[in-house]
Formats: C-alpha cells, sequence, structure tokens
C-alpha cells in the first residue's frame, strides 16, 4: 500500500511516548506537532491544519474523551480522523471513544509498525474522503451553472444522450452476438432475456434525457397501442430484482391476472415504471416493504396503479414542488443519495401525454404512495378520463 505523508498532532503528556511516537511517524516523512494536554491540542487544532490527531485519553486540565466530545460540536474539527493512544486496556474505554468519534484504538506503548499502519490507513481514509467531497463540491457547483443556463443545460443533456447510445448500442450487439453463438439452454436463454430487458431499462434512461429536451421544445411523441401491463409489471419486477435483494426490501405485487389491456406507449410506460419503482428502492431504508397495485376501474374504463414504499415519505413543504423540473428536496436524507431531479418532472409528463394521471399521497418518516391512471381504449371519452376522481388509501 502507498504510504501517505500527513501533517499528524500527537496529543500525550508523557515525553517517552511522544519520542517513541514521533520516530516512528517520522520513518514515514509525517510532519509531527505535539501537545501535552486536551486544552492545548484544541487551541492548535483551531489554529493550524491537522491531517490526522494521535490523542491519549488520561491527561490533566482536559482529558482525551472531553476532546473528542469538544471535537464533534465543531464542524471543522469532527472532519478530523482521531487515532486514540492510550494505556488503558479497558474495553469500555475503547468503546467509548469510538462512540464519541474516534477512529481506532490502540493500546501504548504501541507497535512502531502497527502504529503506520493505522495512520496510513486512516490518512488515506481521509484523502479519499476529500477528494470525494471535492468532486461532490465541484459536481453541485457544476449542477448549479447548468441549472442557472437553460440554453446550455438542455444542450448539455442532448449531448450526454448521444455519448452514451454507443457504448449502450455495442452491449446490445454483443448480447445478440452470443444469442447466436449456439445453441443455447434454457438458463442461459433466460440470462440473456433478462439483460435484453435490463438494457431497455438503461436506454429508458437515455430516453430521458432527450426527453427533457423534447419536453421543453414541445417536440417529444408517444405511440399508443394495447399493452400488457400484467407482462409488464413483472417484467419491471424482474428487472429491479437485484435491487430489492441488496437492501432487503420486501416487494409486494398485487396485480390481478386478468387485466383488461391498458392503451399505452410501452416505452413511456417503462419509464414511468423505472422511475417510480427506482425512488421507491432508493428512499426505501434497508428492509422496507414495496408495494404494486392495479385495480381496474370498469365504470371509467381506466386501470388505478399504485407504488406504495414504507420510505422517508416527503416534507409538507416539498410536496408542492415534487413535480418541478430539477426538484430536489433539501432534507439531508434525500441530499445522501443521487438524483437529478428530473424523475418525477419527466414521469408526470409521460403520464399525462398518454391521457393519465397521477398524483400522490406521503406523510414524511412513514413513506409515499404515486398514483396513476391509464385507459384500457383508444381515446373516444378522454375529457371523462382525466376529470374523474379516484379514491386513494392514506397513510
Amino acid at each position: 500500500m502507498h504510504t501517505l505523508t500527513g501533517s499528524i498532532l500527537v496529543v500525550d503528556d508523557n515525553a517517552v511516548i511522544c519520542q517513541i511516537m514521533k520516530l516512528a511517524l517520522e520513518q514515514n516523512n509525517h510532519h509531527v506537532t505535539f501537545a501535552s494536554n486536551g486544552k492545548e491540542a484544541l487551541e492548535l487544532m483551531q489554529a493550524y491544519f491537522f491531517d490526522l490527531v494521535l490523542l491519549d485519553i488520561m491527561m490533566p486540565e482536559m482529558d482525551g474523551f472531553q476532546v473528542l466530545e469538544y471535537m464533534a460540536k465543531v464542524p471543522e474539527l469532527a472532519k478530523i480522523p482521531v487515532l486514540v493512544v492510550s494505556a488503558d486496556s479497558q474495553i469500555d474505554s475503547a468503546i467509548r471513544c469510538i462512540q464519541l468519534g474516534a477512529e481506532d484504538y490502540l493500546v501504548k506503548p504501541p507497535n512502531q509498525t502497527l502504529l503506520r499502519t493505522r495512520v496510513n490507513t486512516s490518512l488515506r481514509k481521509k484523502f479519499l474522503h476529500d477528494q470525494e467531497q471535492a468532486h461532490q463540491a465541484e459536481m453541485e457547483r457544476l449542477y448549479e451553472t447548468v441549472k442557472g443556463a437553460n440554453a446550455a443545460k438542455t444542450e448539455f443533456i442532448g449531448m450526454a444522450a448521444h455519448e452514451l447510445r454507443n457504448p449502450i448500442a455495442q452491449i446490445a450487439t454483443t448480447n445478440y452476438l452470443l444469442s447466436k453463438i449456439g445453441p443455447l439452454n434454457e438458463k442461459q436463454m433466460e440470462l440473456l432475456d433478462r439483460i435484453n430487458f435490463s438494457l431497455e431499462r438503461m436506454q429508458a434512461l437515455i430516453v430521458d434525457l432527450d426527453d427533457i429536451s423534447r419536453l421543453e421544445t414541445g417536440n417529444i411523441r408517444v405511440e399508443m397501442a394495447e399493452l400488457n401491463l400484467v407482462t409488464l409489471v413483472h417484467k419491471m419486477v424482474e428487472s429491479f430484482a437485484e435491487d430489492v435483494f441488496d437492501k432487503k426490501h420486501e416487494l409486494v405485487v398485487n396485480v390481478p391476472e386478468d387485466l383488461p389491456l391498458i392503451w399505452a406507449d410501452r416505452d413511456r410506460m417503462i419509464q414511468v415504471f423505472t422511475n417510480l419503482l427506482g425512488n421507491a428502492i432508493k428512499y426505501t431504508p434497508d428492509g422496507g416493504k414495496i408495494t404494486i397495485k392495479a385495480v381496474y376501474l370498469p365504470q371509467h374504463h381506466t386501470v388505478h396503479i399504485s407504488v406504495k414504499d414504507t420510505g422517508l415519505g416527503i416534507q409538507v413543504e416539498d410536496q408542492k414542488q415534487i413535480f418541478s423540473r430539477f426538484f430536489r428536496s433539501e432534507d439531508a436524507m434525500v441530499q445522501a443519495r443521487p438524483g437529478t431531479g428530473l424523475g418525477l418532472y419527466i414521469t408526470k409528463s409521460l403520464v399525462e401525454m398518454q391521457n393519465g394521471r397521477i398524483w400522490f399521497n406521503s406523510k414524511y418518516g412513514e413513506g409515499t404512495a404515486f398514483h396513476f391512471t391509464i385507459s384500457t381504449r383508444p381515446p373516444d371519452d378522454y375529457e371523462q378520463i382525466r376529470g374523474m376522481e379516484t379514491a386513494v388509501p392514506t397513510f
């Protein structure tokens, strides 16, 4: 493993231990500064930059526990990784330090090789974290720049979609060639079918990018035809199976096999389900429950479909904007997950372009249910369908 160098603050009132750690650390060309107690250490941390702190527990004036408690309350200090190096070998002390924010706990006098290894590991973690933060800050800056310039944004989205098409097309071609190599057994054919359907999902995401540009210019179109919703839902569930498994969700599908065919655009419906089901999986904490339900409403010649989760829910102040273009909640739990703020905007547009309507109900902290309707017949009385009110569940 490549050895990183850094500026390290050693906090210990034992001069002998300080000298041992100094010799060990300087072998890796670290710059070492010393403090003899917690109060002095905090003064140095607030005056100078440090990549890492090696902290003793038992010290005069201010002990290591108090230092950790103080650092946790100051955002800039909380970013500095801390390795506790203490003569206290009690497991309770180690646990308390970790709970207060320390990365590791070593009993002194520490083995010099072990000390250098732990220091290098901590510095590497900090380096990667700092890189990620810098990358995130740069991405946010670029995002705000693009968001503020509509013309540049539209051009960028179109270019991104264009650039993504070639690699996706190559994957599709490779998958096709694999299917022609020779006789395939049932399992192999099943795997190729899954790849094909996953490719459709990926292609649908690229279409999202194209659709934003087209929605803004009024140039998007749908190709309506009869569509088997039951088959589509099962394929969508299969394509998301790995994501559901990884997050230990329970996915319940309540879609009657005898549903009539719907009148819709197949590719647009894949986009709608990709966005709604993808959001439900992404914003539901591990071990949650997601329910897909469909009900035929013969009096309106429509199917009412819902995707319900037990996830984060939507804050009341965000609910009026949830279908707005580029809108993302400021909620920290939402911001911690990747997203562009385009999915629901596109979803609403696509549902409405298929003469349906979409709405939701949500309770923050308990979950969200998105509902939409799709007709079961070609347009002959869409005004009645558009104006209908459907009873929806409440949380």
